[in-house]
């Protein structure tokens, strides 16, 4: 294959012509590869910096189809890219990596993007707009700070259990217990330990205010949205999971039916199945990973209030799932279900209202 020494001369000798280029995202290096409609790779190129590399962009014809894969800076470039005519598709990394062949670099990773491009099984990420990024971005902080608060909280607990000192899980047990403990002259712990435990805890607490803050903005923003309020009506789903859906944009119309609305999300079975043996698994757990989590503890919360004698017909029928599959998995039921109703709710401008003479909800109770 032909050397290039310059973006210009490249341009003009092979990327006019190709009808798919497959980009490898990096901070200043970018692996370029190019292909024609038969899918030959006619085109290669190494940019190596971010200025020439937005030239490369920039000179491209509006005929040209960009891939790249998911990962820092891809929506970013996306959006720069969409803004002057080009086609983009931001292909899932995991599914691109099934495509690479030999080891891993720059220039087969290039090339296992192009192959992907061509598996129309892949469904394009979404690109995002910027004021959706900065709601994802709120979520990730957020998501952030529960993560260390939650390590910080299991590690006062072992470092107490080395020491004889057993405690139960939960906010109520670090926030009331670990004082009580520390000021208890009787408890075997070390001064040094003492004065450890109460920074973790100080630390603890500070974790808890910044969630709060958080929390705040992003229920402050779901009362805005009015789709975020109509999400809301769903019982199970709060400002947290309305306003993360918002923010990754699923696009729904591009989902046939409500089916596949949640199994992108993971909550269907994984198959192991075979000829005329159907064989299925736990949840697929597939998608992302962090709403999926918000949909089923949303649905905890829903089971953890309903009354054992309630005579609201979608009561007993959460009742009656909790006693023929376990609170568990009425949890990942109810949460597939409610993901359903936002994939409607997501495609017009009404409100989710419970009529328990619906046919469909008779249909979604089996």
């Amino acid at each position: 294959m032909k050397k290039h020494t310059t973006i210009n001369q490249s341009l003009s000798a092979d990327v006019s012509t190709c009808v798919n280029i497959a980009v490898d995202l990096a901070k200043k290096v970018f692996q370029v590869a190019g292909e024609d409609a038969l899918g030959q790779v006619i085109f290669e190129d190494r940019v190596k910096s971010r200025e020439a590399f937005q030239a490369f962009l920039q000179n491209l014809p509006t005929s040209v189809t960009v891939l790249v894969e998911t990962g820092p800076g891809a929506q970013a470039w996306a959006r720069l890219l969409q803004a002057q005519g080009n086609y983009v598709r931001i292909l899932p990394a995991q599914l691109v990596a099934n495509h690479r062949s030999g080891p891993k670099n720059d220039r087969n990773d290039a090339l296992a993007i192009l192959r992907a491009g061509r598996d129309c099984t892949i469904c394009a990420v979404p690109v995002k707009s910027a004021a959706a990024l900065a709601m994802q971005a709120l979520h990730r902080a957020r998501q952030g700070y529960v993560r260390r608060r939650t390590a910080v909280g299991n590690q006062i607990r072992g470092l107490l259990l080395e020491h004889g000192v057993a405690m139960a899980q939960g906010e109520m047990a670090i926030s009331h217990l670990v004082p009580r403990i520390l000021e208890d002259a009787s408890q075997p712990l070390p001064d040094l330990l003492r004065e450890l435990i109460a920074e973790l805890q100080g630390e603890w607490h500070q974790q808890g205010e910044r969630i709060k803050v958080l929390t705040g903005r992003l229920e402050t923003a779901a009362k805005e949205n009015e789709t975020a309020k109509r999400l809301m009506t769903v019982r199970g789903v709060g400002p947290i999971t309305a306003t993360a859906l918002l923010a990754k944009e699923t696009a729904p119309e591009r989902f046939a039916n409500a089916r596949q609305f949640a199994a992108y999300f993971g909550l269907v079975p994984s198959q192991n199945s075979s000829g005329e043996k159907v064989r299925l698994g736990k949840m697929s757990k597939h998608g992302d990973a962090y709403l999926r989590s918000l949909t089923i503890q949303g649905a905890h919360a829903v089971l953890k209030q309903i009354q054992p004698d309630s005579e609201q017909p979608d009561d007993q029928r959460l009742l009656r799932w909790m006693s023929r599959l376990g609170r568990k998995e009425a949890a990942v039921r109810l949460a597939n279900r409610n993901l359903r109703i936002l994939w409607v709710l997501l495609q017009n401008d009404q409100t989710y209202r419970r009529q328990p003479g619906n046919s469909l909800e008779a249909a979604m109770s089996h």
